[in-house]
Formats: structure tokens, sequence, C-alpha cells
């Protein structure tokens, strides 16, 4: 019975562990994206929480014509329930989710940040989507760093198990 309640124990505290939610930031670089064309940055793409807003902070490096701006990015998030979602920027393009905001950048090269909130969007096995949000884009390059509020990204179940296995071998016997 001891084994069992001590087991339980380590894999609630793992459940625990797995929903709490809290800001999370992510990377990206989308190397030349052609118009429509989305990146999902690696390891980062299944978000749990309440989305309560974005920030963003990019590099608008490269473009294939003087017709791509850096604010036809596009970055939009899943609810990873149903086919809602919220997303920021893009021209011509969506996902049709929610209209979270615009991004007001230029067509030149450079830095550019924007922020976003006011939204309270619940997220479970959600997606971030990077896109090129210009349909007839010739292809565009963006770097940066994505900040979703609310929100945390969601182990895979392998990490958790590694978590009660190292709960169980942690127990000392008793003699």
């Amino acid at each position: 019975m001891k084994r069992f309640a001590l087991t339980a124990a380590g894999v609630a505290a793992a459940a625990v562990a797995v929903s709490a939610s809290a800001d999370v930031t992510i990377s990206f670089d989308t190397e030349n994206l052609l118009g429509l064309q989305c990146i999902l940055p690696a390891g980062e793409n299944t978000l749990a929480g309440t989305l309560t807003g974005m920030s963003i902070v990019t590099n608008f490096y490269a473009s294939a014509s003087s017709g791509v701006w850096a604010s036809d990015l596009l970055v939009a998030v899943s609810d990873g329930t149903s086919a809602a979602g919220i997303e920021w920027g893009g021209y011509n393009a969506s996902f049709g989710f929610a209209d979270g905001g615009s991004f007001s950048w230029s067509p030149n090269y450079g830095t550019y940040s924007s922020s976003f909130s006011g939204y309270n969007m619940a997220v479970n096995n959600g997606t971030l989507y990077i896109c090129n949000g210009w349909s007839t884009s010739p292809g565009g390059s963006w770097s940066g760093e994505v900040t979703l509020y609310g929100v945390s990204v969601v182990p895979a179940p392998g990490a958790v198990a590694l978590l009660g296995v190292a709960g169980l071998a942690g127990r000392r016997r008793r003699d």
C-alpha cells in the first residue's frame, strides 16, 4: 500500500509540474520563407495555459524583392482543441483566427518589436506558427524571439515518464 501511495504521489507531482503555466520565449529564424510558408520552431510547439498576450523582437534581414516588408511577418497561436486561435501581423494571409493586431513596421531591414495584451485564450496542445503573411511574396527572412504570456511548453511524454522513474529510483527501501 505504501508503494502505491508513493507512486501516486509522484505521478500527481509530475502532473502538477506539467500543467503549471508561465511565460515562454521561443526563438525563430525563417530563412527565406515564400508567401504563405510557415515554420514551427523545433521542439517548442506543444503549448498549454491561458494566452494573455505576446511580445516579439525580430530582425528583418533579407528579402527577395523590395516588395516584402518587415510587417509581412505573421505570428499565430492555435488553441489546440478546435480550429480557433489568434494571429498577429501579416499582409493578406490568414489562418482565419481572431485578429490580435498588426505590426506597423517598414519595408526596411532592421530590428522591430511589438507587444499585444488583453487576450484570454485557453490553449491545450496549441501550436505556434511563424509565417510569411504576404500570399504572393517572393520571399522574406526574419529572426528573433516571441514571448507568449500565460502559456508554457508542455514537455514530451517521455520527459514526464523520466520524472516518474527518477522519483521511484530515489526511494529507499527499508529492511
